[in-house]
C-alpha cells in the first residue's frame, strides 16, 4: 500500500480549494442518480445508529464512534462523493473519479494511504458485489500500517456486520440500489470506522465500479456472471487529522445544507 501523497497543503489554499468545490456543486443540477421527491421522507439522520446509506456508500460504525466522529465521517465521505461524482460522471471516468475522491477526502482531513486503482480479478464464474466490496475493504486492512491486529479485525467485523444488516432494511437497500445503478453499470463504495481511546479516526475504504452491458434488478445480493461483467477498484484505509478538518468544516457543511437533495443520507442497524 502506497501513502496517497506526501504533499502538505497550507491552510488557505486547502480552504480555497474546498471553495472552489462549492461554487462548482452549486452550478451543478441534482445528479442522475437521486430522486428528491422518492427520498422527500427519509428520517432525519441523527448519527445514533451503527451504519449508514451515503450517497453511493454504505458506511459502517465501530460501537466506539461518538455521535461527532460519525458525524464527520458522513460529511466528508459525502462531500467528496457528491464532488467526484459531479465532475466524472461518465463510466470511462472511473480512475478520475476515484482520483478525485481521494484528494478532496485529505483536502477534508484525512491522511490516506491508498492501493493503486486496478481492475478487479474475479477467481470464479460468478460473484456478488456485496462479497467483491468485503473482498476489497479486507484486502485494504490487512495491507494496512500503523494499528494494532485487535483494531484491524475490528474493522473487517464492522464491514460484514453492516454488509449482513442491510439485507434486513428494504429502505437503506432501495435507496442504495438506486443511487448506485446506471444505465451502463454502477458505481459504490463501501467503509468502516473506528475511534480509539484518544479520538484518532480510522476507516478503510473499498470502491467498487462496474460496467455491464445489463444488468440484474439488484446490485448486491445477487449473483453476477463474471465474464458479462468488468470491475474496477480502488482502496484505502485512512486517519482523521481534525485540526485539518476544523479549517474546512463551515464550508463543508454549508454545502451539504445546500445541497442536500444531492447528499441523502439514511441510517440503519442498531444503536
Amino acid at each position: 500500500m502506497t501513502e496517497f501523497s506526501k504533499q502538505v497543503i497550507p491552510a488557505d489554499q486547502r480552504v480555497a480549494l474546498i471553495k472552489e468545490c462549492n461554487d462548482f456543486i452549486a452550478a451543478r443540477p441534482a445528479p442522475r442518480m437521486l430522486n428528491v421527491s422518492a427520498n422527500a421522507n427519509l428520517p432525519i439522520d441523527k448519527d445514533e445508529l451503527n451504519a449508514a446509506i451515503m450517497g453511493t456508500g454504505i458506511a459502517g460504525f465501530d460501537e466506539s464512534m461518538s455521535k461527532r466522529s460519525k458525524r464527520i465521517v458522513k460529511n466528508t465521505y459525502m462531500y467528496a462523493d457528491l464532488v467526484s461524482l459531479l465532475k466524472y460522471p461518465s463510466a470511462s471516468q472511473k480512475e478520475q473519479r476515484y482520483n478525485e475522491f481521494m484528494r478532496l477526502m485529505k483536502l477534508a482531513g484525512w491522511f490516506a494511504f491508498s492501493q493503486p486503482y486496478n481492475r478487479y480479478e474475479a477467481t470464479s464464474q460468478k460473484l456478488t458485489m456485496d462479497n467483491v466490496a468485503l473482498n476489497i475493504i479486507h484486502t485494504a486492512v490487512s495491507a494496512a500500517v500503523g494499528q494494532g491486529a485487535a483494531a484491524l479485525k475490528v474493522l473487517k467485523d464492522v464491514a460484514d456486520t453492516t454488509m449482513d444488516a442491510l439485507k434486513d432494511v428494504p429502505e437503506a437497500l432501495v435507496l442504495f440500489e438506486r443511487n448506485a445503478k446506471k444505465a451502463e453499470g454502477g458505481n459504490f463504495c463501501m467503509s468502516s470506522a473506528l475511534e480509539d481511546k484518544e479520538g484518532t479516526i480510522t476507516m478503510a475504504i473499498a470502491a467498487v465500479q462496474y460496467i455491464a452491458a445489463a444488468q440484474p434488478t439488484k446490485v448486491l445480493f445477487v449473483e453476477w456472471a463474471t465474464s458479462s461483467v468488468s470491475i474496477y477498484n480502488g482502496s484505502a484505509t485512512m486517519s482523521m487529522d481534525e485540526e485539518d478538518y476544523l479549517m474546512v468544516e463551515p464550508l463543508i457543511v454549508k454545502a451539504l445544507t445546500e445541497q442536500r437533495e444531492k447528499a441523502l443520507s439514511y441510517e440503519f442497524g442498531k444503536a
